[in-house]
Parts: C-alpha cells; structure tokens; sequence
C-alpha cells in the first residue's frame, strides 16, 4: 500500500539511491517565503583535503522520498576545476543534513569532466 501524504494523495517513493552520497556543508540562502537556495558547499575528498564549490545555480528542485525518508532534492551546475559540471544536491530535512551526489557517482575528489 502506498503511503498517503497530505489530502490523502499517495506520497511516491523514488527508491533506493545508488549513488555515492558525500557528506558536505552546505551554505545556503532563505528567501522570504523560506525557500532554502545553496550557494556553496564544501567536502572533504578521499585524500582528506577540504574542497569547495561556489556559484552553484539551481536547475530544479523537487520533494522526494528515498526508502521512505523525506528529501528534498536540486539539480544543480556550477563551474570546478575549469569545467561546468553537473551534480545533485540533497537536504534531509529531519536529520538536517546534506549530501552531494556526483553526476558520475564517481570519486569525492571532483567529477568526471
């Protein structure tokens, strides 16, 4: 049975995530109707160094569910490394926390360009 979400709409699940999920900190902006918007983020790579990306612009931004787990979830670009590149950025809500998943779910260095 699915689950129902407010207005006794069925509330979707988008499965499992088979991406690498980086832990990052995220810094953000709040609009005045409390819309988050990330301008920057920065992680740790896998040698331990801190990195960080800024100018990210939003394509899309869409409420999901992984395994159940409320997310929200953008689509994001920004240039790295002197290439544009394409990634996503996900915000747990409930847990406060966010992860940055690599477009080529590749290594927590930088993207495949």
């Amino acid at each position: 049975m699915p689950m129902m979400g407010i207005h006794g709409r069925p509330k979707t699940d988008a499965g499992e995530l088979r991406s690498r999920r980086v832990p990052i900190a995220c810094g953000v902006w709040f609009t005045s109707t409390g819309r988050l918007i990330p301008l920057s983020v920065k992680w740790k790579d896998d040698e331990g160094f801190l990195r960080m990306l800024t100018g990210i612009r939003v394509i899309t931004v869409e409420d999901k569910n992984y395994c159940g787990v409320p997310s929200t979830e953008y689509e994001c670009e920004a240039e790295y490394c002197g290439a544009r590149v394409h990634f996503h950025l996900l915000y747990y809500a409930v847990r406060r926390e966010w992860k940055l998943l690599w477009n080529d779910a590749g290594s927590g260095t930088k993207p495949a360009n």
